[in-house]
């Protein structure tokens, strides 16, 4: 045939994923609603501070340092620490992953101290009735910050279609550079990954005015519900097909 007709073709866009790459995608999807919510409850609810999102906290840290403005300082520099040393203990709970299973259990143990993390700030946040000041506001902002951290670590770890529950400019990028060369390879799954921080963001923006404690309630409720799926994915093996 000619090269006309050749180029003409629709680019493949892979091998059908298996019943367990789905399932595993829709954890890491809820996972990332989750953080979508986690995000707006610091935002909204702490003094405009992210504990998922540490590209926005580090810029506001930035502007914080600009203004002299030490109280903004020191709830963004709590954050981006905590993140940090929540990224360090997932990665060592989760270890090097095995690429030969679907889902390692390292990863079921970190979201295990995710979880957690995510309880403790939701007792603190319902203790101070969603309004946190001093003191306990930076414990607060640490907690949910070494939680968003320890889940980015095991996500990480998954090396899941460049999913990372937290954040999405890479997830982005990936999916529009892989466009560019005519490649629809996981496009459907960063979609998703998109969406679902967006639509995590929307339910945290609804429940903060009239239930705030109820907002902080969803990301411990999905951490649990996906370690309880995630058992049944232990065993998988990783080939698209298995």
């Amino acid at each position: 045939m000619s090269t006309t007709t050749e180029s003409a073709r629709p680019a493949k866009a892979g091998p059908v994923p298996s019943p367990g790459r789905r399932t595993r995608t829709l954890l890491l999807v809820a996972l990332t609603f989750g953080a979508g919510v986690i995000d707006i409850i610091g935002f909204l609810g702490m003094h405009q501070v992210f504990t998922a999102n540490m590209t926005g906290n580090i810029v506001l840290f930035g502007l914080a340092a600009g203004e002299a403005n030490g109280a903004d300082l020191a709830r963004c520099g709590v954050a981006t620490l905590a993140f940090a040393l929540g990224l360090l203990l997932g990665f060592r709970m989760a270890g090097r992953g095995d690429p030969s299973r679907l889902w390692p259990p390292g990863v079921t143990r970190a979201l295990a101290a995710d979880l957690v993390l995510q309880v403790l700030f939701l007792v603190g946040w319902a203790a101070t009735g969603a309004r946190p000041e001093a003191a306990t506001l930076l414990v607060l902002i640490a907690l949910s910050s070494a939680a968003m951290g320890v889940q980015t670590a095991a996500a990480r770890t998954l090396a899941a279609d460049g999913i990372t529950t937290t954040f999405v400019t890479g997830t982005l990028t990936s999916m529009m550079g892989s466009l560019s060369i005519g490649s629809s390879a996981s496009a459907g799954v960063r979609t998703a990954v998109i969406g679902g921080l967006t639509a995590g963001a929307a339910a945290g923006g609804v429940l903060m005015g009239p239930a705030p404690v109820l907002a902080a309630a969803i990301g411990p409720v999905i951490v649990v519900i996906v370690i309880a799926v995630a058992f049944t994915l232990h065993r998988k093996p990783a080939s698209p097909l298995g």
